[in-house]
């Protein structure tokens, strides 16, 4: 089974942060999800520095670096 990891920006609306194959119950138990959730929590430190709380802040983040 694959896992994927995201972070949910609105309902139905999610930002991805990886995958892993399901080995364990819970991500805590084995290396390589511990490593996908390391990534989640960057991803997720990421945004709430940038004020990504949602879709409509996301589309402004992307506008202000283009």
């Amino acid at each position: 089974m694959l896992r994927i990891y995201a972070i949910k920006l609105n309902p139905g609306i999610y930002v991805i942060t990886g995958g892993a194959i399901k080995l364990t119950r819970t991500m805590q138990e084995r290396e390589h999800t511990l490593v996908e959730l390391a990534r989640m929590e960057k991803v997720r430190q990421f945004m709430l520095d940038n004020n990504i709380v949602d879709m409509d802040s996301f589309k402004d983040y992307l506008t202000e670096i283009n």
